[in-house]
């Protein structure tokens, strides 16, 4: 069964994404989705979205993890196939989840301005590129509180959707884009699959 240790290092792997993925009014697609991160992190994946909804598909560490939101509802499951058992969180859920993203501020950003939602940064446009097919704007962004804090992002023109992200510490990119609706089932946890006890877990007993 997958530890909650490696359960935390996947989500772990997805804090870039709370710092670029930005939405809603994004047309539906679908992308193969990388990260690398220090100490040898690596996750290789799918990513889907289908209107309100999202899902990533994940291999750390030998294991496949799918995580399911839904914008509207503001919930969360972690969907672990090769156990047929998942998670659910929501808005309010303490723990794990607060090492996911952040998936309230995932809506399509300002061509103009990409940090006019974002108080704490200051961005600027530093070229356009090419990026995995993808005619990009290239944005760096600095922290107001820490300006050794920075990154790189390139923005796709049409999606306005970030293509490639780079910081200190994670490289993430979005490969293979093609864009058209998505299945209804990609967003929903699999019949069959069981529930996890969350009070159980967090207390070191066994789900039953």
């Amino acid at each position: 069964m997958l530890s909650l240790r490696r359960l935390s290092a996947v989500l772990v792997l997805l804090l870039p994404l709370a710092l670029t993925a930005q939405m809603p009014n994004i047309p539906q697609f679908s992308a193969d989705m990388s990260m690398s991160g220090q100490g040898g992190h690596e996750m290789q994946g799918k990513m889907y979205f289908g209107g309100s909804k999202i899902r990533m598909d994940m291999n750390a560490q030998g294991h496949d993890t799918e995580m399911i939101h839904n914008m509207t509802t503001k919930t969360t499951y972690m969907v672990m196939p090769q156990q047929k058992m998942y998670m659910e969180f929501t808005a309010n859920s303490a723990g794990m989840m607060q090492r996911g993203p952040d998936w309230n501020s995932m809506r399509n950003y300002d061509p103009n301005n990409p940090c006019a939602t974002d108080p704490d940064r200051t961005c600027k446009k530093v070229g356009t590129e090419e990026v995995n097919g993808r005619m990009c704007d290239k944005w760096l962004f600095t922290s107001k509180k820490n300006p050794e804090e920075t990154q790189t992002t390139w923005i796709d023109q049409k999606l306005h959707f970030p293509i490639r992200n780079v910081t200190a510490s994670t490289t993430w990119n979005l490969t293979n884009l093609k864009e058209g609706s998505q299945e209804a089932s990609l967003f929903e946890v699999p019949s069959g699959f069981r529930k996890m006890d969350m009070g159980g877990m967090m207390g070191g007993r066994p789900p039953q």
